[in-house]
């Protein structure tokens, strides 16, 4: 069930930190939900191969052979947890160093890659950290409570059923007879506790307030996940109940819009959800992409921009860069140097180097700048120059 986010990015930037003269080993696959691929052991084949990667890159950091199997035992571990790779999204990224191993399934393709470096690499996970990455769906409907994580091109659906029911009709025991807005007169059990109505409310008063209750405990239940979250999330099912969540929910980002599956479909049917939901999301992602583009182009030249990218990581450190527009490259390896306030660019890998454009974007993001990812599935910039960064600065 985790999402990997901005809190998790904090997280391994607090362990590399205080893991002193460890290497950080970051690996990144392409995985499948299902199909050939998955029955033939595709994924954990490939993984496999990373890990002799891994083996070599510790090798030539001159890490002693005992040394590399204690770094890489997270990995075996994974590896041979056979469990583990029946249940696969799209992408996987590992994360190891002494002492830490962290894991996350991804709702997009990772590309096939291993770096041994003195900090984790985050660059391929940045387009589900960027603010035209990544957005949530939750399905309201009588018959199914479910909560999804989107991307443009992808969804999967996140296990919540250890604290909401995954039907209303469980919850709050309606009539399977009528439509949606039915309800019998009995009490709910919601989370292990009862909702009670007192007396001298009419029939209608009580199901408004058992639905009401009903919503309250999902959003309060979703806090576990959705705490500090910024992404987008659409709401699905019939206008009674999106209001009624939208009323009472502490989320702020809430998409006005809801969506709804025709009257007799199949709400299980994810694919129909996503297409609805990006019918919603995408012109919202476009306009805040194309507005801070503008906002850009407007003060292009004037000192407040930059393409540069060892002016932009060097700002971006100091906590100056507002907005940063990524374009796919290459890692372009360098060096923030604290003593000078100032990064060098190398033109081939350096013991110590960071790709400074994992840089950039990983402190714009920490420090709460926008990051967007440029060329991101059907997001792309207008009149891109070729180059790899552009950042709008804060002063």
């Amino acid at each position: 069930m985790a999402l990997i986010n901005k809190r998790d990015i904090e997280k391994l930037l607090n362990v590399q930190s205080n893991t002193e003269g460890a290497l950080c080993i970051s690996i990144y696959i392409p995985t499948h939900r299902a199909g050939h691929e998955t029955l033939n052991g595709q994924d954990h084949i490939l993984f496999k191969n990373k890990i002799r990667e891994a083996r070599t890159l510790l090798a030539k950091h001159d890490v002693p052979e005992n040394e590399v199997d204690a770094y890489l035992k997270p990995a075996e571990e994974l590896l041979n947890d056979n469990g583990f790779w029946r249940h696969q999204a799209e992408g996987l990224a590992v994360f190891i160093t002494k002492g830490f191993s962290a894991h996350y399934t991804l709702p997009i393709a990772m590309p096939d890659v291993v770096y041994v470096l003195d900090q984790f690499y985050f660059t391929p996970v940045l387009p589900i950290l960027s603010q035209n990455g990544r957005f949530f769906i939750l399905s309201l409907y009588r018959e199914k409570i479910g909560f999804y994580e989107a991307t443009i091109d992808k969804i999967r659906q996140i296990d919540i059923s250890s604290f909401v029911p995954d039907t209303m009709n469980k919850a709050l025991k309606f009539d399977i007879k009528g439509n949606d807005q039915d309800f019998t007169n009995s009490t709910a059990t919601v989370n292990g506790s009862n909702i009670v109505h007192g007396p001298g409310s009419t029939k209608g008063d009580e199901e408004h307030e058992r639905v009401r209750e009903f919503m309250l405990e999902i959003d309060n239940s979703l806090q576990q996940i959705l705490h500090n979250e910024t992404e987008p999330m659409v709401l699905a099912g019939v206008d009674h109940y999106c209001g009624i969540y939208r009323n009472i929910s502490k989320y702020k980002h809430l998409v006005p819009q809801n969506i709804n599956i025709n009257e007799n479909g199949d709400v299980a049917n994810m694919k129909s959800l996503h297409t609805k939901a990006l019918d919603v999301v995408r012109p919202l992602m476009q306009q805040s992409h194309t507005d801070s583009l503008s906002r850009y182009e407007n003060v292009a030249g004037t000192g407040v921009t930059s393409e540069d990218i060892a002016t932009v990581a060097a700002e971006a450190v100091h906590g100056r860069v507002d907005t940063l527009f990524i374009a796919p490259s290459s890692p372009v390896w360098g060096r923030y140097d604290a003593e000078s306030a100032a990064a060098e660019v190398h033109k081939d890998y350096q013991r110590g180097d960071d790709d400074l454009i994992n840089l950039a974007a990983i402190k714009t993001l920490s420090q709460g700048g926008k990051v967007f990812v440029s060329s991101y599935n059907g997001l792309a910039e207008a009149g891109e120059s070729g180059g790899s960064v552009k950042a709008l600065f804060r002063y």
